[in-house]
């Protein structure tokens, strides 16, 4: 491999809560991190001025100048014309992102190519190249975060569909008209249960009703007002039976979609990523794997289809991202 070959590239796992920016060898290798919360609130400008300042850290922390690397990979979430390094519509980061030219915008911040993709789209990218799907031919992820999306690897590629929107699991119906709403206003949709998003608004709403739970308290300490990871576990180590419920709400949902993804595609994984699968682990992913082999159509050999935790952790999406650059841009 040439010595060009070998350069690092940045790979950025943007998400509606935190953005993390990455210097990744050809390896995959994480060179040097930088983890920053996004902020969108405050505006497209200020998220992307933010996230260019975290890429310019990232290669610092490497002890590296812009030149030394081949290029800068992004994973945003929701809908990307990627040819024209456009986002089309990324309703977690509010109204400013749509139809937002963010290659053009940081290209001129940092002098360097820029490539887009779905955030979960590349964090599927980076488990198949490096993580736990690596050297399978089909695989699935499936990321649960401030939303839920998906990415496929079918005979050994990504595939994005051909208006490029493949992947989208989260607005997946697995229950009845239960009156909760995903964005798109279809009701019994994954997102809406088993998102962090969704599982926070599930709980205000049963807490306003009057059932009691440490969440509330958890989150004004612990999340800055969200419902975080670290809120879930702590609250779940406090025998919260609010929190308990609305997990296993979430749970239930994921094994649902499992199901359906095993019966559509009968991948040889399943992947599931994200921040409440890092912090929860096997008590996260037991009772997801158990409904979904249930509602598998065709039992034989159905548990060796594994459904597993991403092997990169919170890293897939960074690491997913390098992979789209270089592939793409060197």
């Amino acid at each position: 491999m040439s010595k060009q070959k070998r350069r690092p590239f940045v790979g950025v796992d943007l998400g509606g809560t935190s953005l993390r920016a990455g210097v990744v060898a050809a390896d995959g290798e994480i060179l040097a991190l930088e983890k920053r919360k996004t902020h969108p609130e405050q505006g497209g400008p200020a998220v992307i001025d933010r996230l260019a300042d975290a890429i310019r850290k990232a290669l610092k922390l490497a002890e590296l100048r812009p030149r030394d690397v081949g290029g800068v990979g992004v994973g945003v979430p929701g809908p990307i014309d990627a040819e024209r390094g456009v986002v089309r519509l990324a309703v977690n980061l509010g109204p400013d992102w749509t139809n937002l030219p963010l290659g053009d915008e940081l290209r001129a911040r940092l002098g360097l190519p820029v490539r887009l993709d779905n955030d979960v789209r590349v964090g599927a990218l980076g488990e198949h190249t490096h993580g736990a799907g690596r050297g399978l031919d089909d695989m699935v992820a499936v990321f649960v975060g401030t939303g839920v999306g998906g990415g496929l690897v079918l005979g050994g590629q990504l595939r994005t569909g051909w208006r490029g929107s493949a992947g989208e699991v989260g607005h997946s119906v697995v229950a009845g008209d239960n009156g909760v709403l995903d964005k798109t206003g279809q009701p019994g949709a994954v997102e809406p249960l088993a998102s962090r998003t969704g599982m926070e608004q599930q709980i205000k709403a049963q807490v306003a009703a009057g059932r009691a739970s440490v969440v509330p308290e958890l989150m004004n300490t612990l999340g800055g007002g969200r419902l975080t990871s670290s809120v879930i576990y702590q609250a779940l180590r406090q025998q919260d039976a609010l929190m308990a419920d609305v997990l296993a709400t979430a749970q239930h949902a994921l094994g649902l979609l499992a199901g359906n993804l095993i019966n559509i595609l009968d991948p040889q994984m399943i992947v599931f990523g994200g921040g409440v699968t890092e912090r929860l682990g096997r008590r996260f992913i037991a009772p997801i794997r158990a409904v979904a082999y249930a509602n598998a159509i065709n039992q034989r050999n159905v548990r060796a289809i594994r459904i597993v935790p991403a092997g990169l952790k919170d890293a897939s999406g960074v690491v997913g991202a390098a992979v789209l650059a270089r592939r793409t841009l060197d």
